[in-house]
């Protein structure tokens, strides 16, 4: 009996894994490739990440979808993104800021038209985006009237962008107050050198070149300078890409060269960008002010504030408001548009495929669904919920084991930021997702909105753009470079000389182009200068 029972058992045993085995071919019938932002964040395998177990589970086993997700460096995703379209190994899904590499894509039939599958399988992609936000993603190439959805635009949920810091361990160190003015920053940067605060390597004002978006930082210190009663709300349209194109732009860069030479601005500005040095410098206290997004300082997946503080004893980072226009007060800022990254389906891939990456995006959508994607484990990566359903207690990403975790920002990629429903909790939840520093980041917010004006984007492709603006940056990289370190007795030379080059380059072709995209009103966004 019991060998009767034994060999019973071998067979149900032998006839499950039989079983097995074909459900698990069955399961995964199809593949979506989805790419996913990498920012090189320590033990965090993106390929092999809790986001990606949880959407396999609760998205890609019911659906009979294999789930595979594919890092890009976030800031090279441009360059890598055009390479990989350019062989056809890009994913299934693909996201990106790069909107004349789209343009491009969509000019030369590349890109898959989603109007079928999102009328099919998006009910809550249009919930969740609106009809307003998702039209961003529908162009007319052709130029017949009918507009066609080739992409899905990412919704922003918090629209602030840069901010501005500044060690209050300095200021304290030097009895002075908070920088309100240029002139004001630039005592607290040259008393800071003078003070060596920083000790020997004391730099006082951190600036490295953005390669790929090289007015990035420039665009907002150029804004102090331009003269908005000199400039039209064309010439603002026009002049997007080529800020420093402006009237009063070679000041901002004159002012740069002079803290260059005088030993105020990081001397590796134009060499150190990848920021490998610099974030280096930053969390040893070296630098004294710098600007990047308006909560940079505090981000769990790199805490230059924590990691400072643990090597300088009192070391802190403040937000700061010092670029007032030296014309009228106010301090410019440039807020995102709602629509966020790009997110598109290349032209390439199968019905089915298209279909899948519909459906997937369509799932992220769910509240449920995307509370769990960018929010964790409770007791693991927050610690309970409160009466508003907001989690409590985020742990830092270093603090969270390998194995749990995340970067919301680049897997839960349709949400650009926390999204818990309403705007109400949305800001809620913004300052309490740095704990300890709620107060700096409402301050942070606070003086990123002020006098804001709202990103230039365009309703049609610009071939100008897509024609030429890969030279056009390659030429505004070496103006950078070239005016803030020359001689001060060559600058006028030097500047002469590389705003001519970035025009042979391309730009003013891109100028009229963008200039005509106004006068046919095919553009969004808002002029600051307007009354």
């Amino acid at each position: 009996m019991k060998k009767i029972m034994t060999l019973v058992l071998a067979l149900v045993l032998a006839f499950s894994c039989m079983c097995l085995t074909a459900s698990a071919e069955a399961e995964y019938d199809l593949t979506l490739r989805v790419e996913v932002f990498d920012r090189s964040i320590a033990g965090l395998n993106l390929e092999d990440c809790w986001q990606l177990h949880y959407a396999q589970k609760n998205f890609g086993d019911p659906n009979g979808i294999k789930l595979e997700f594919v890092p890009v460096s976030r800031w090279e995703e441009g360059d890598i993104l055009t390479t990989q379209i350019s062989g056809e190994t890009a994913a299934d899904i693909c996201i990106t800021y790069n909107g004349d590499l789209v343009n491009a894509l969509i000019a030369d039939g590349g890109v898959y038209a989603l109007d079928d599958a999102i009328d099919q399988y998006g009910a809550n992609i249009v919930a969740f985006l609106g009809e307003n936000l998702l039209g961003y993603g529908a162009f007319d190439p052709d130029g017949d009237g009918v507009k066609t959805q080739y992409t899905i635009p990412a919704r922003r949920i918090s629209v602030v962008n840069q901010g501005a810091f500044v060690r209050s361990d300095w200021l304290k160190a030097l009895d002075m107050e908070e920088p309100k003015t240029i002139d004001e920053l630039e005592e607290y940067l040259y008393a800071a050198k003078d003070a060596e605060l920083g000790g020997k390597m004391t730099i006082p004002f951190s600036y490295a070149i953005f390669t790929s978006n090289p007015m990035f930082a420039m665009r907002y210190y150029i804004s102090a300078f331009v003269n908005f009663d000199e400039i039209t709300e064309e010439d603002w349209i026009a002049y997007k890409d080529n800020p420093e194109m402006l009237p009063g732009a070679k000041e901002a860069f004159e002012l740069f060269n002079k803290w260059y030479h005088d030993g105020v601005l990081y001397e590796n500005f134009a060499v150190d960008t990848d920021s490998t040095i610099g974030d280096t410098y930053m969390t040893q206290g070296y630098f004294g002010y710098f600007l990047q997004q308006y909560d940079q300082p505090w981000r769990t997946d790199k805490n230059y504030q924590a990691e400072m503080a643990r090597n300088v004893e009192g070391a802190e980072w403040i937000p700061v408001n010092a670029w007032a226009n030296i014309y009228n007060g106010k301090t410019y800022h440039d807020n995102y548009d709602a629509a966020g990254l790009t997110i598109f389906v290349p032209g390439w891939v199968s019905e089915e495929t298209a279909t899948a990456a519909i459906k997937y995006l369509d799932w992220m959508c769910v509240p449920e669904n995307m509370f769990a994607m960018q929010n964790g484990v409770d007791g693991i990566n927050y610690h309970s919920l409160d009466e508003n359903g907001l989690p409590l207690n985020a742990v830092p990403t270093d603090q969270v084991p390998d194995e749990n975790k995340m970067h919301v920002g680049d897997v839960v990629f349709i949400s650009n930021g926390y999204n818990f429903g309403d705007n109400a909790k949305n800001a809620a939840y913004v300052a309490r997702s740095f704990p300890g520093y709620e107060e700096q980041v409402a301050k942070s917010v606070l003086y990123s909105n002020a006098d804001a004006w709202t990103q230039i984007s365009f309703t049609v492709p610009i071939q100008a753009a897509t024609d030429y603006s890969a030279t056009v940056i390659t030429k505004q990289n070496e103006l950078i470079a070239q005016t803030i370190s020359c001689d001060p007795a060559d600058f006028d030379a030097v500047w002469d000389e590389y705003i001519q080059a970035i025009l042979d380059a391309g730009a003013d072709k891109v100028i009229e182009a963008y200039r005509q995209a106004y006068i046919d009103g095919n553009y969004r966004g808002t002029f600051p200068g307007a009354k």
